[in-house]
């Protein structure tokens, strides 16, 4: 069998089997699966397929530039916990932890890099996007699986906190790895990815903000080792790389505004219209982009995003009255005989509507129905 073959067939082998773990149940599953088939991946790499250097005389430059990153990172988001504290982490230094964990996950950070090293460098497109695709799914797979999305929240959180950082975080790995080889990737990820298990506190900064990182500093740091050591290409290659910074950044833009908007924590948000109760204004499918409620005064009419009894109501204002000097606020769904049932608090209040996106949400809708069944 040819080297192009093997290569084949162990990128796209690698891939299914990878997916078909993201789906086991069990806590240490999907880690532990992709672990122990990676090792012999990397393995297979090392001896079924002919290797190609990759001339570069930056590579122990680079190395240093992205272990002292890694650090730097690493000191600034511990910084953060200024702002908005420290929590006790409970995975640090514990046994199981390190077991199920820590190990599985440098297992998948070393194994991973050496693979899509060898098939970089062996400047075969279907080896490169196959070797992309599993290591971003081998990435997905050590902060979780299929398992932990057992609601319509999680598997939400789970697009914007990690599949969409994995996705970015990858094309910046395959980059380094095409031209200086896998150890800056392995250090970089290392540290980033297992200080967790060794640090008895963390920063409590939300997991939105993180996500919102996560999508931008790949970017940087292409950017920016681009800058330092890639300027003497060739004239032929300038314009498709700056086409692919330019698809890349509007895609980081795009994913950058879905974090921001599913996550509810910045100045606005998105929620999707589920039920008819404001049909003509807002109707079942609509996507309502609202603006986080900050004591701006509040008038009769308008569209609001509130609180009440664990769920996201988007509901308008038809009445305010003052009682003891404490507002009271009466809603109703323009599609609805009567009033809502009580009365709501400033402190209930969670946006004001703006703007809509009609039928956007449907597929939010369906997926929500999924995880109802």
């Amino acid at each position: 069998m040819s080297d192009k073959r093997i290569l084949h067939a162990i990128s796209a082998s690698t891939l299914a089997v990878l997916l078909l773990a993201f789906f086991l149940p069990g806590e240490y599953s999907g880690k532990v699966t992709a672990a122990v088939l990676l090792l012999p991946v990397a393995l297979l790499c090392r001896f079924a397929i002919k290797k190609r250097s990759i001339p570069s005389i930056n590579k122990g430059q680079v190395l240093m530039i992205m272990s002292i990153i890694s650090v730097v990172l690493l000191t600034l988001l511990y910084m953060t916990g200024l702002e908005f504290g420290f929590v006790r982490n409970p995975y640090a230094l514990h046994a199981r932890f390190l077991l199920g964990y820590a190990l599985p996950t440098s297992v998948i950070i070393v194994a991973s890099e050496y693979a899509r090293y060898v098939m970089r460098a062996q400047n075969d497109k279907a080896a490169d996007v196959l070797s992309y695709l599993f290591c971003v799914v081998a990435e997905i797979l050590i902060f979780g699986n299929f398992a932990y999305m057992n609601t319509f929240n999680r598997f939400m959180d789970f697009v914007g906190v990690t599949l969409f950082p994995a996705i970015i975080a990858n094309l910046l790995y395959h980059y380094l790895s095409k031209r200086y080889g896998a150890t800056p990737n392995i250090v970089y990820r290392a540290v980033l990815a297992l200080y967790t298990y060794f640090i008895p506190v963390v920063s409590g900064i939300p997991d939105s903000l993180m996500a919102f990182a996560k999508l931008f500093i790949p970017i940087l740091i292409y950017l920016f080792i681009d800058a330092l050591f890639e300027k003497k290409r060739k004239y032929a290659l300038v314009k498709t790389s700056k086409l692919s910074v330019v698809i890349t950044a509007v895609a980081v833009v795009i994913m950058a505004g879905v974090v921001m908007l599913i996550s509810n924590q910045f100045r606005f948000g998105v929620l999707v219209i589920a039920t008819p109760s404001m049909t003509g204004e807002l109707n079942k499918g609509d996507a309502a982009i609202f603006e986080k409620y900050e004591d701006q005064p509040l008038v009769e009419g308008q569209v609001i995003v509130f609180e009440k009894d664990g769920s996201m109501i988007i509901h308008r204002v038809v009445d305010i009255q003052t009682v003891n000097g404490t507002t009271r606020y009466f809603t109703k769904g323009d599609a609805n005989e009567d009033l809502d049932a009580g009365f709501i608090y400033r402190s209930d209040i969670v946006g004001v509507v703006n703007y809509k996106v009609p039928y956007i949400g449907y597929p939010t809708i369906w997926l929500r129905s999924l995880f109802q069944r």
